[in-house]
């Protein structure tokens, strides 16, 4: 069931991340497609990690549009998958960062924006009290928000680290030209010498270790 009284966001820094960045890009009736979407009203039902793609994507897509950029099919995809993906190259998100800023976007506040999976869930259950019947979505929660923890942290750190190399530079204690900050996480099985993201270990539950087991 839906509650049909909520309401589009206020300007300003509060309120629930969906209705801001509905509010920032002009992405009239963003709540209101997820919670149909969510629900299956009048279309095939989407879970909650098909959801984050789906508004990242429209986001960036709007953020593209906003500066007058003309969008491909299938650009946003690829350029969401790009900035977020543990499996990317520090080198190739470096580019399409660099692609995005030469198209006139404002990438830091593109990343900014950027939503996790949890905040479609808080949005959907806290903010707009929805529910359906089956809760499959429900059992990918631990994990996602797992991710959604990292991610998060990956985000500050890195902003960390630019506060404080700006303010190194700015005192003249360090010297260096245009420049990006990279967090490459890694997680490595000292037992199989298996190595890889947070991403690919959550979402296959295992090392290498099982397969080894198996045999």
């Amino acid at each position: 069931m839906r509650d049909s009284g909520s309401t589009v966001s206020r300007r300003g820094g509060r309120g629930p991340k969906i209705e801001r960045i509905a509010d920032r890009y002009g992405l009239d009736g963003l709540g209101d497609d997820l919670v149909d979407a969510w629900l299956g009203d009048g279309r095939e039902r989407r879970s909650l990690r098909e959801l984050e793609g789906d508004v990242n994507e429209r986001l960036i897509r709007a953020a593209l549009d906003e500066a007058g950029a003309h969008v491909l099919d299938g650009e946003a995809e690829n350029f969401y998958r790009l900035l977020t993906s543990d499996d990317v190259t520090a080198g190739s998100r470096t580019d399409a960062r660099n692609t995005l800023r030469e198209r006139g976007v404002d990438v830091e506040q593109l990343e900014a924006d950027i939503i996790s999976y949890q905040s479609v869930y808080n949005y959907l259950k806290r903010h707009r009290n929805v529910e359906r019947e089956d809760a499959s979505d429900d059992g990918e929660s631990a994990t996602e928000s797992g991710l959604a923890t990292i991610r998060k942290l990956r985000s500050r750190l890195r902003t960390v680290t630019i506060d404080v190399i700006d303010r190194l530079v700015k005192a003249e204690a360090v010297f260096i030209g245009t420049y990006e900050v990279e967090v490459d996480i890694r997680v490595t099985c000292t037992d199989c010498d298996t190595r890889m993201t947070p991403t690919t270990l959550l979402s296959s539950g295992h090392c290498d270790c099982e397969q080894g087991g198996d045999e």
